[in-house]
């Protein structure tokens, strides 16, 4: 089998992913060659303003450095597994190509929701065979897990790192198909999250399939600031590399840093979700001071975009909103809005909220060939799918099946100015988007139920939320032995928010919570409560005004 070319293992794909290099070491050696002075990355601490740039002769460097140091002094091997307790920073993508030119695979942890017992849970279930984390976020936590090892980012980057003659000699031979390389965990419909097997197949397919998509070349300054734990940045991260453009990271995501970034690195494209599009038009005169017109475009997913907020986006700032639709288990895009359209085309498709047309790389269908303008579920396949969950191969045959992965959307299309596009119906999935990241409801209720005794039952389900698109909300049936149900409401909301409930965080705590009876629940003839049709009846008493 050609090494240079990513065979998807789905049966019945048509695609196949030929990649320009023989692998990511021999990129980033051509990379430094080529262009030895160019930023390579560029990172941006929101809080402070420090600003570190990463060229590509030095980003060859040090991945290799860091290559060698982690498998001489760490043993780490083909297929190990290394855990990163990192926020954004410039390390993260070091080393993330640092364990690709390994063969290893990177793991990523969310700092910022992430509780300590869910940290754990990754780690332990990836079987990381070390943890990085930064000097000064050391935590105790860590200690207490077996068979791991810990290290600080400033050792694998002091001077003693070894040479980059160091980096084992397999390394630039590794094959492109070996194994997963990133692990992303999602929440899933049950407590645990999923951990999602990214391969370099997966990511640089759709990585391709973004390029073609946009219009990316070796000029693109891509601005992130969302997370590197999530598969938007993870991704755009590497299509970057493989342009040869400048990555420009922000340490978070903050409105009043955007528009200062945006200027001051002359950036051309930024990623975000409908959140900070709302955050970004609520501020808008942020913008005022900065010369944003390097700024072409901006992509936006992860969550349901609101048509009306888009549009009045547009109309402000001047800037296209192109929007794409994917998930985690398909490497982040696999429909988008082309952004070569005429501007009434865009309009209108803007105004009709399409998620976009078929991208490189892959297949979309709608199970059971609906006709036109008919929902059916979402279907994906081609060499963007992942390798399935981690550990869990039940969830794995669920959702990949028969060459294709059952996103759990619903979704029609209509052909419209030469393209098929495709439009949003509902989740048939019951995980609550907020402001793009997943929260899985079941495990919001466990934490409610193990912290709360005054809770008979709980069921969690996203309702609208003006900013964060759903917000979290329980509708609860105290025991009999609450007397004052409004003040037990409130309680309960003030040690959320104040991350009192052990295993939850403060993101994840309801904000909303609704007392009701067992009269209440909608039940199948099995007595299974149908959480579709609960959430339609709150929704339907919150928007009259009737809890």
């Amino acid at each position: 089998m050609n090494p240079n070319i990513f065979h998807c293992t789905k049966d019945n794909a048509t695609h196949t992913y030929q990649f320009p290099w023989r692998n990511f070491t021999h990129l980033l050696k051509a990379r430094a060659e080529n262009t030895p002075n160019k930023p390579a990355l560029i990172f941006h601490d929101c809080d402070t303003d420090a600003r570190n740039i990463v060229t590509y002769a030095e980003f060859e460097r040090q991945t290799a450095a860091l290559a060698g140091h982690l498998h001489r002094d760490y043993n780490i091997q083909p297929g190990d597994c290394v855990s990163l307790a990192l926020p954004n920073c410039a390390e993260i993508p070091l080393l993330t190509l640092a364990l690709f030119r390994l063969g290893a695979t990177s793991v990523p942890l969310d700092l910022a929701k992430d509780v300590p017992e869910r940290k754990r849970y990754k780690i332990e279930n990836a079987k990381s065979k070390l943890l990085i984390v930064l000097p000064e976020h050391y935590e105790k936590e860590y200690e207490e897990l077996p068979d791991i090892k810990i290290a600080t980012t400033d050792h694998l980057l002091s001077a003693d790192a070894p040479d980059a003659d160091l980096e084992p000699e397999w390394s630039g031979d590794a094959t492109l198909e070996q194994g997963a390389n990133i692990v992303l965990y999602t929440s899933g419909t049950t407590g645990h999250p999923k951990g999602v097997l990214l391969t370099r197949q997966s990511i640089t397919s759709n990585a391709d399939g973004i390029i073609r998509w946009l219009g990316f070349d070796e000029n693109e300054r891509l601005n992130l600031v969302l997370p590197l734990h999530h598969v938007n940045s993870t991704v755009f991260s590497i299509t970057s590399l493989m342009v040869g453009g400048t990555l420009i990271l922000n340490s978070r995501y903050s409105v009043s840093a955007f528009w200062r970034v945006v200027a001051q690195e002359q950036a051309t494209s930024a990623s975000i979700v409908p959140t900070i599009m709302a955050d970004l038009l609520s501020r808008k005169e942020e913008a005022d001071p900065h010369d944003i017109s390097s700024l072409k475009k901006i992509m936006i997913g992860s969550a349901p975009v609101p048509a009306k907020v888009a549009g009045e986006f547009f109309d402000h700032f001047g800037i296209p909103l192109v929007q794409g639709y994917g998930s985690t288990e398909v490497s982040l895009r696999v429909t988008g809005v082309p952004p070569t359209l005429p501007e009434d085309q865009y309009r209108d498709i803007l105004q009709q909220n399409s998620i976009g047309a078929e991208l490189s790389n892959n297949n979309i269908r709608l199970d059971g060939d609906p006709p036109e303008g008919e929902p059916g579920e979402i279907l994906v396949r081609g060499p963007v799918t992942a390798d399935g969950y981690l550990n869990q191969p039940e969830a794995t045959d669920d959702v990949f099946k028969d060459g294709w992965f059952y996103s759990g959307d619903m979704g029609f299309y209509r052909d419209l100015y030469g393209h098929r596009f495709y439009f949003m119906h509902g989740r048939k999935k019951e995980i609550i988007i907020k402001g793009g990241v997943n929260i899985s409801p079941i495990a919001v209720e466990n934490a409610l139920r193990d912290a709360c005794p005054e809770i008979a039952a709980t069921y969690v389900i996203g309702t609208q939320h003006e900013r964060w698109g759903e917000d979290v909300c329980a509708a609860v049936i105290f025991s009999p032995s609450v007397q004052n149900p409004k003040q037990a409401t409130d309680n309960i909301i003030e040690s959320g928010q104040k991350g009192r409930i052990p295993n939850l965080s403060t993101y994840e705590a309801p904000t909303r919570i609704i007392p009701i009876t067992q009269d209440d629940l909608p039940l199948t003839s099995t007595g299974k409560v149908q959480r579709g049709a609960l959430r339609e009846k709150i929704q339907s008493w919150i928007d009259n005004k009737k809890v």
